[in-house]
């Protein structure tokens, strides 16, 4: 079975509205599944979870607006 990153997204959307009834321990194993079955492919694509983590942070806050000005613009 193949499935893309956008699927897999899509299918974690769908997991999180469809699965609010199971019992916490059912959740829990099926997460756990989705960390290890994600960490095996990014091992295998020489992906460090971490750093890829990080710059997603980055990118989503760069595009992100703020509601509180910068200091630097405080400061001026």
């Amino acid at each position: 079975m193949s499935v893309t990153v956008g699927e897999l997204k899509d299918l974690l959307l769908r997991f999180s509205w469809e699965r609010r009834d199971w019992p916490r321990e059912d959740v829990q194993r099926e997460f756990g599944a989705l960390v290890l079955y994600l960490m095996q492919q990014a091992d295998r694509l020489g992906i460090d979870l971490v750093s890829a983590g990080e710059a997603s942070i980055v990118h989503q806050a760069a595009s992100v607006p703020t509601l509180v000005p910068a200091k630097r613009e405080l400061d001026a």
